[in-house]
């Protein structure tokens, strides 16, 4: 089927993602087309229809007859200014919306600026060529008194649905197809906003839940924006209309504010594959598959009632953090991830943190570096930070578990415990592998804030051996490792010494080495400094 010319005028237009945007004017005449469309003069009325709506019945009968049709037919809203009602003609369900004048002054306002039925028809063709739902436009009517508009009809086809405002509060419906309504009319309303159009009137009762998805209505206070600055004001404000509390369930409103905030957010830079949503007091910086409808659960976790209920598990951590499992349904398959709480260690780091970024976000952006540098972590799935005023007070590291691993400490105790040929063939693997890892890992100038060997984790997949580097809030990049940093990390990894021995020592140094070649001209000296500082820390402990 042949592409109708606005259809491809609107291609045109778009196709290059200068945010361009047309006046009423230049839109017009792309509708206007003997072929699609006919328009009609008769008495006080002028009117625009499809050629297909009226296809075998005489139009000029059904303009005369236009009131009368509708108060035969089902009202659906009858204000002071407008009038609904669905009625049926020619073996069509239809809509149409009557909009009232009250007064000389107000005729004249769209007299000039163009009847609200005018404006309806147009834009529902409009989005109808960019594919957003909308009921289709078959026919705009103006009823005039001399040149003044007095009255305008807007016919549309009759969609069947809820609208939003009863959907959200109807008992018969579940939370979760509540949650995943919301999420599909965040998801429209995101495609309207990326071609800078704005509703004007983003009530929930100007958005119909079809079996098919969601559908807008009510298109007469739409904008197509030319300006950025003003398309951000009126999007905000859309926004703002959308959010307004209606006295749905706190689950309810928590998920609207996160969808909505994340559209907010979406013009800055962020990390790739991540979006950034508010909720509360809470700045949320979420990868994108994960599900919103949990977010919530993730902040709730605050309190103790949460971890009573079973949603998560807590975990043994150090003390000045608390560590929970949760799984997390993502696709239908469950994902084992931890939730790790970043606690105030004293009331100096506590001040030391109004002014820095908080432990959860320099793990976050380290985690980050690694990946982005070859090396593995676990995954992070979203960094939570709970701020009054310009201060975090909390904060919170979301991350994916990794399946089979076990800690490196772990894994040579278990060596040490069940030696044997084939054990002491994998342990020496093991380290040579450790050792060329970490000697990487320096030569790119990379430093591990905590390299004690319980913060490795460690996956054997046939014959390869994998390490995620964990706790990483000060992990930190160089142009130029300095010595003492390297010295210090090295310091940690010979500080265990359950089942190591020199031989293993010197197995995981030569395959450091061969990264670091200014180490290896001078690797006597470097030995000596390692066990001599070793020696101190371990008497120290």
């Amino acid at each position: 089927m042949a592409e109708i010319p606005f259809q491809l005028f609107i291609k045109r237009i778009f196709s290059k993602k200068r945010g361009e945007s047309y006046t009423y004017r230049e839109l017009k005449k792309y509708l206007r087309t003997s072929k699609r469309h006919l328009r009609i003069k008769t008495g006080v009325y002028i009117a625009e229809l499809d050629r297909d709506f009226c296809a075998g019945a005489e139009p000029r009968d059904f303009i005369e007859q236009i009131d009368t049709l509708m108060d035969a037919g089902q009202v659906l809203k009858k204000g002071d200014a407008i009038y609904v009602s669905h009625i049926t003609w020619n073996n069509k369900n239809l809509a149409v919306k009557r909009y009232d004048h009250k007064g000389f002054i107000h005729s004249l306002r769209h007299t000039i600026k163009k009847s609200r039925a005018r404006k309806g028809w147009l834009y529902a063709h409009f989005l109808g060529a960019l594919n957003i739902a909308t009921p289709r436009a078959l026919a705009f009517i103006e009823q005039r008194k001399g040149l003044l508009i007095w009255q305008s009809y807007l016919v549309t086809e009759y969609v069947e649905g809820q609208k939003l405002w009863h959907f959200l509060r109807d008992d018969n419906v579940t939370e979760r197809q509540k949650l995943d309504g919301i999420r599909q009319v965040v998801t429209l309303l995101d495609k309207l906003w990326n071609y800078r159009i704005t509703h004007g009137d983003l009530k929930h009762v100007n958005v119909l839940i079809t079996e098919n998805g969601p559908v807008l209505i009510d298109l007469d206070g739409m904008i197509v924006h030319r300006w950025e600055l003003l398309y951000r004001n009126k999007r905000a404000k859309d926004m703002e209309r959308f959010l307004r509390k209606t006295s749905l369930s706190p689950a309810l409103d928590n998920y609207c504010q996160l969808l909505i905030s994340s559209r907010k957010e979406s013009s800055k830079k962020l990390p790739e594959g991540f979006e950034k949503m508010r909720m509360d007091s809470w700045t949320i910086l979420i990868d994108k598959n994960f599900p919103k409808h949990d977010i919530r659960n993730l902040v709730a976790e605050n309190d103790s009632s949460a971890e009573d209920q079973g949603q998560f598990v807590r975990v043994p951590s150090s003390d000045h953090t608390r560590v929970l499992k949760c799984n997390v349904s993502i696709d239908g398959v469950a994902h084992l991830h931890y939730l790790k709480e970043y606690l105030c260690r004293s009331t100096l780091d506590f001040v030391k943190h109004l002014f820095r970024p908080s432990r959860a976000k320099r793990a976050f952006n380290a985690t980050l570096m690694l990946q982005k540098n070859g090396f593995d972590a676990p995954a992070v799935t979203g960094l939570l930070e709970h701020c009054t005023g310009p201060f975090c007070t909390n904060n919170l590291l979301l991350t994916e578990g990794i399946e089979n691993s076990k800690s490196m400490q772990q894994l040579l105790t278990d060596f040490y415990e069940n030696s044997g040929r084939d054990t002491s063939i994998d342990k020496r693997a093991m380290l040579k592998a450790f050792g060329g890892i970490i000697g990487q890992m320096h030569a790119k100038g990379i430093f591990h804030g905590d390299l004690r060997l319980g913060n490795i984790l460690v996956v054997r997949e046939e014959q390869k051996w994998r390490f995620y580097l964990i706790d990483n809030e000060r992990t930190k990049k160089f142009y130029h490792l300095p010595a003492w940093l390297r010295l210090k990390n090295l310091v940690q990894i010979n500080m265990y010494g359950c089942g190591i021995t020199n031989t293993d020592l010197m197995r995981f140094f030569k395959a450091y080495l061969k990264y670091n070649p200014a180490v290896a001209n001078n690797r006597r000296a470097w030995a000596v400094k390692i066990l001599k500082r070793t020696s101190w820390r371990l008497r120290g402990k």
